[in-house]
């Protein structure tokens, strides 16, 4: 017995080869035709700062959306960090034929503004993960993240890169997970399938202990796990609308995953907004490659994955030590890969343990929960959760979304766990 699924992926209006793509005018006629619909329903108003901004502008303009400026209708795009929470609530996305897509309206608006305008050296740096993760993880990872939490090199980072100095950043590994894998892999018979890990950056780089306890939990299933070369999924690039740089980043994965997709393996990921965006948005930036679909139809979320293997029963349940109390929050992302509650659900399996869900945004998303210019709004939107999280009074917080881990935990004071690591340590595994 498992929640329900919620949200999810229905269709989608972007169409990167409509040749008005990048016209302005073109733009602003259909952030007015969207914004027209959306002032008379409202239901959006307390998701994220994008609505009440367009909400105000709106009351300030008599009702009239004709009469919004060009700053006016460019604000609440602006302020979307593509949590999804309006797309997969709304009654009107496509196929209604009124078509709303506000998370793709906003990218489309910022693909036309960095084509026009270009960004920052920092803030291309700030999302280019594999340079970064690159170059700060390893032996001098200790270095790196003892600099990160001194607070005069915070206010020199915030003054020159933008960075706030209260938002918490990822630290480093001190060896990737890439290099932990091919040391420490175990060989399994792989009866119960096989896959090809698409770890992501987060994992790789920044978040090792939740690397290491996905693979031990795989491997107590007896699941064949094999590590394809792979760069950043290219999420990161929409914050800045650098569609250019995502679309490279989406054609070198699929080069890359395309051989195990021969093979017959199952591609993995086991952070929702890198799955949602090769699932997805992959499809979209290359929609005359039939590969894409191919690798979308195969992309599995890992509660997605392990819920399958429950349901042949063939997910282990050799659990040995109870997790107490779990206040589980599920990720804007995985609300919107469509998978609803099965982790609850292959939690709740663990004797002894209760799961109670938190159903908020945590107002990270990517850049958004680090930028001085947004780190308030964001930090405003994820207080209803921290609030609800500190009120279970649970001993373990959950989620899949490392970011939104990193703003949970400066909210709460609790480090949260991914939900593989509460598996792997129900199965007996060292913390």
């Amino acid at each position: 017995m498992y929640e329900s699924s919620i949200g999810g992926v229905k269709e989608f209006n972007f169409d990167i080869k409509d040749p008005k793509f990048y016209d302005e005018d073109a733009i602003w006629e259909e952030a007015r035709r969207v914004f027209s619909k959306c002032k008379d329903c409202r239901m959006c108003v307390s998701f994220c700062p994008s609505f009440p901004a367009l909400f105000d502008a709106v009351d300030r303009n008599e009702d009239d959306v004709s009469k919004l400026s060009k700053e006016e209708l460019a604000r609440p795009l602006e302020l979307c960090f593509h949590c999804k929470q309006c797309y997969f609530r709304c009654p009107y996305t496509p196929p209604h034929e009124w078509r709303i897509d506000f998370p793709h309206l906003s990218l489309r608006y910022k693909a036309w503004k960095f084509r026009k305008s270009g960004a920052g050296i920092f803030q291309k740096l700030m999302v280019n993960t594999d340079l970064s993760g690159k170059l700060n993880t390893g032996h001098q990872a200790h270095l790196v993240n003892t600099a990160l939490n001194v607070k005069p090199v915070r206010v020199i980072l915030e003054k020159v890169a933008g960075i706030d100095r209260r938002a918490k950043l990822p630290t480093f590994n001190t060896q990737s997970f890439r290099s932990w894998f091919s040391k420490n892999r175990k060989e399994v018979n792989g009866e119960n399938g096989k896959v090809a890990l698409f770890h992501t950056c987060l994992i790789n780089y920044n978040f090792l202990e939740k690397g290491k306890a996905l693979v031990r939990v795989l491997e107590k299933n007896d699941v064949k796990v094999e590590l394809p070369e792979q760069e950043c999924c290219g999420i990161p690039y929409f914050d800045l609308g650098d569609l250019e740089s995502a679309i490279k980043k989406a054609r070198a994965n699929l080069e890359r995953l395309k051989p195990y997709l021969d093979r017959g393996y199952d591609i993995l990921v086991p952070v929702p907004t890198c799955a949602l965006q090769l699932k997805y948005e992959y499809p979209l930036l290359l929609p005359d490659d039939p590969d894409a679909k191919k690798l979308s139809e195969r992309v599995f979320d890992l509660n997605e994955f392990l819920w399958k293997l429950n349901e042949e029963g063939k997910l282990s349940r050799d659990f040995k030590v109870s997790m107490g109390t779990i206040a589980y929050h599920i990720p804007c992302h995985l609300k919107s890969l469509n998978v609803g509650y099965k982790m609850v659900a292959i939690l709740r399996l663990i004797p002894d343990t209760k799961v109670k869900v938190v159903d908020r945004c945590s107002g990270h998303d990517g850049t958004f929960g680090v930028r001085k210019e947004t780190f308030d709004m964001a930090y405003r939107v994820g207080s209803r959760l921290f609030d609800d999280l500190k009120a279970q009074g649970a001993d373990l917080i959950v989620t899949e979304c490392p970011l939104a881990g990193n703003m949970i935990e400066l909210g709460t004071g609790k480090k949260p766990l991914h939900p593989v690591e509460v598996l792997h340590r129900a199965y007996g595994g060292e913390p």
